[in-house]
């Protein structure tokens, strides 16, 4: 058994910086993830990380750009606070080595990111989450915190009603153990490989929410789901980030003439506008990255050109850039407070998984960089000081064998020839469908019952390789279970809402309503099955 004040489970932004401000508040801390820190989905974020460092720029403007793009589901207070911390936080990025890029006066450049009003969208070329990633990764290894990577996490150890750790299996070696903690923190990414395609990788499968929601912790506000709107459609999805429009690309038809759209709008009506307009008779859609100029585009969005160039075989400089809009991140994840308390005492989550009330119903373009460094390190010192007051709780041995018992489950008996890949494709496909960017009551019970059909499929698809070094059937079988659990309860919490929200678009109410829903979605498990409530949004 390993024992520590606090777990980190998920190693990108987020989980980095919770690990660095846990151990320096003086806490023992071990992080865990299932792949290398560097790969995951984090590097993905491409346009930059807001903050309000420019002479023009606020606290307070940012705040209401914020809560704009939330639609009316923000906590005031939670994005206030955030909007205050935010130029901290990024200039001590800066100071510890991330390498922004710079105006003419020398000082940390800023562009116009999506829907923010002015310019604050701090960036390192189009690879901001990456060389973040990376910097929070040196700071990390400078404190010499243990990191077991390649550990997949399956399931979580509760006592009453106190988290006291986690039961992880390290791909590596094949054998289980268990993590005792005082404080364990959730930082495991989002949910939105149960959509296909989707921009993010492929281990974003909702891991953490799923391990929160079957120990009794709280899911808010599932139904918001983030489409991109400027996303190469073809294979997965290769997602060209958004300052691309801020810069001066333009969105157009086949033709090359301008599609009437809104660039500066909110993703969700960015996204909604591009889909409308192809269903209105006006075609494919198209970015066109020629105004930006070529210069512009080696030198600010290099990223970018070299993967339109290598995936998609176009050379944006002089070729139209197919797009459509993709699934994204969520809004919604583990109700938590502001410092990342959940309803289970000692458990604590932050960044995708975790839904705080900062985003509502729509996140800002810019703020995902930022919410996982400010919350990253306020979580990681609440956790350290909640593990300092704690109460040693025993971890029970027996936790380990029983998880050894359900683990062997998933390989014993006859299988049905159905397959994980199957089952998954066939999930991504109706989530993306019945579940995407536009929705209706009837698409949604079709998607709930479909939903149900595939997990009875499910549970008859038994884990053929017997090994546990490497076993990647075995984590598939474990990812694909968590994102059946949470696809359903995305389905019914956007059943729930009869209303037009941010992210969550009914075509049968297609109106906000405010006197019914200005509230958050509340999921909890309860007798086996998912219980739905209400909770007025704070101010």
């Amino acid at each position: 058994m390993q024992e520590f004040d606090v777990v980190v489970i998920g190693g990108g932004v987020s989980g980095l910086r919770a690990a660095v401000a846990a151990k320096r508040a003086g806490a023992s801390v071990a992080l865990i993830s299932k792949t290398h820190p560097l790969r995951s989905n984090s590097a993905l974020a491409q346009g930059g990380i807001n903050a309000p460092l420019g002479k023009d720029d606020s606290p307070e403007s940012f705040t209401e750009d914020t809560l704009a793009a939330g639609d009316g589901l923000c906590e005031r207070s939670v994005v206030q606070s955030f909007a205050q911390e935010a130029a901290k936080e990024v200039l001590w990025l800066e100071q510890m080595g991330v390498p922004f890029n710079r105006d003419k006066d020398g000082r940390i450049d800023r562009r116009r990111f999506g829907s923010n009003s002015l310019s604050r969208s701090c960036y390192t070329d189009d690879r901001t989450g990456y060389i973040v990633l990376n910097v929070l990764y040196e700071q990390f290894q400078r404190l010499a915190i243990p990191a077991f990577e390649e550990w997949f996490v399956t399931s979580l150890a509760v006592d009453g009603e106190t988290c006291v750790g986690a039961i992880a299996l390290g791909l590596r070696s094949g054998k289980l153990d268990s993590f005792a903690a005082r404080a364990v923190v959730l930082a495991t990414g989002g949910l939105t490989r149960m959509y296909l395609p989707s921009t993010v990788s492929i281990g974003t499968t909702g891991d953490g929410q799923a391990l929160a929601y079957l120990c009794g912790a709280r899911l808010m506000n599932m139904e918001m789901v983030q489409f991109h709107p400027t996303v190469f459609p073809k294979g997965q999805g290769l997602l060209i980030t958004e300052a691309t429009l801020g810069s001066g690309a333009q969105i157009v038809n086949q033709q090359g003439a301008a599609i009437q759209v809104p660039k500066d709008a909110p993703r969700s009506k960015l996204s909604l506008s591009i889909s409308q307009a192809a269903q209105n008779g006006a075609g494919s859609a198209f970015l066109d990255l020629k105004p930006i100029g070529k210069e512009k585009i080696l030198s600010s969005f290099p990223q970018t050109y070299e993967l339109l160039r290598s995936v998609a075989g176009l050379d944006c400089t002089k070729d139209l850039v197919p797009i459509h809009p993709v699934a994204h991140r969520p809004m919604g994840g583990i109700e938590v407070k502001a410092s990342g308390e959940t309803s289970i005492a000692g458990l604590f989550a932050v960044g995708e998984c975790a839904c705080n009330g900062l985003n509502g119903a729509g996140r800002l373009a810019g703020n995902t960089l930022s919410e996982a460094v400010i919350f990253g390190k306020r979580v990681g010192e609440a956790a350290a000081g909640y593990a300092k007051a704690a109460v040693k709780k025993n971890f029970l041995a027996a936790k380990l064998a029983d998880e050894e018992k359900t683990l062997a489950a998933l390989a014993s008996g006859d299988s049905s020839q159905d397959s994980l890949s199957v089952v998954h494709a066939e999930l991504g496909g109706l989530m993306n469908e019945k579940v995407g960017l536009i929705r209706d009551a009837g698409g949604l019970t079709q998607a709930l019952d479909r939903i149900a059909r595939l997990k009875e499929r499910y549970q008859k698809i038994k884990v053929r390789n017997t090994g546990r070094i490497y076993n990647y059937e075995l984590t598939t079988h474990l990812e694909l279970g968590a994102m059946l659990i949470l696809a359903e309860i995305v389905a019914r919490s956007a059943q729930a809402r009869t209303e037009s929200r941010g992210a969550h678009y009914r075509s049968d109410f297609p109106n906000l309503d405010d006197a019914n829903w200005k509230s958050h979605t509340v999921a909890k498990l309860s007798q086996g099955s998912t219980q739905l409530d209400k909770k007025p949004v704070a101010n």
